[in-house]
């Protein structure tokens, strides 16, 4: 998501930047009570470790919604920055790399933030795209390759590749302006991005409950898409329940 221009999530700038002012990401609507860890290993498919220092590298891709627009502080309140907090609380070296982009597409994020897994040499990556791609007219078999793309060159790597579906954006005050179909497109979207994340071996973290409580509850920023800083803490403390010190 990103700014009401609707340029869409230029990361970590509000929907306004989010959905470029445009949308934000969110999965497929399918509330649980807690999150779930989905993963398809498959036969061949690298595995990631540990390094042998015990040091995490986490290199976060995404949109707005990763660069964390809606934080005070994107460095400090994005959510990956506070998974990684709380990974470093429970023992673990952690170098992060948030390379989310507010207003960033599947395919931004292939082809601007992809090339940084070969640089940085992550040992675990996050991916959570759509809500852009929903947002510019990108077509569901588009998204579909793209995210496919991501997600070969992530688990490609040897890293543990964690993947987020769309957050509710649609249902935010600015989201709502955004079409009629949103809820079913992001559930197509976020069905694509699962199926992908399955047949690629990477984990897929359903937070979507959460997701709905947020949207239930108004917990967006005043840009009117982003979500609150609480919102985003509330995400780093599932997926730090869901994917636990990870150098361990």
């Amino acid at each position: 998501m990103t700014s009401p221009t609707r340029r869409l999530l230029v990361v970590v700038a509000a929907v306004v930047a989010l959905v470029g002012c445009s949308k934000s990401e969110s999965p497929a609507p399918a509330p649980s009570s807690s999150s779930t860890v989905t993963a398809a290993p498959q036969e061949g498919s690298p595995t990631s470790a540990v390094p042998q220092d015990g040091a995490v590298r986490y290199l976060a891709l995404g949109d707005s919604l990763s660069q964390g627009v809606g934080a005070p502080d994107e460095q400090t309140g994005a959510f990956p920055a506070l998974l990684a907090e709380q990974w470093r609380g429970a023992g673990c070296e952690v170098e992060l790399q948030n390379a989310g982009i507010s207003g960033y597409t599947a395919e931004q994020v292939l082809t601007d933030e992809v090339p940084q897994i070969e640089e940085f040499q992550p040992t675990l990556i996050t991916f959570q795209a759509g809500g852009n791609d929903i947002v510019n007219g990108v077509t569901l078999d588009q998204y579909r390759q793209n995210v496919k793309a991501v997600l070969e060159a992530a688990t490609g790597s040897g890293a543990r590749v964690i993947v987020l579906a769309q957050n509710e954006w649609f249902r935010s005050p600015e989201g709502k302006t955004y079409g009629d179909d949103l809820a079913a497109q992001r559930e197509a979207f976020d069905a694509a991005l699962i199926e992908e994340a399955n047949a690629a071996g990477a984990e897929f973290v359903d937070m979507r409950a959460t997701y709905k409580q947020q949207a239930d509850d108004n917990q967006w920023v005043e840009d009117g898409i982003h979500p609150t800083p609480d919102a985003y803490a509330a995400w780093a403390t599932e997926l730090a329940g869901a994917v636990p010190a990870p150098c361990q």
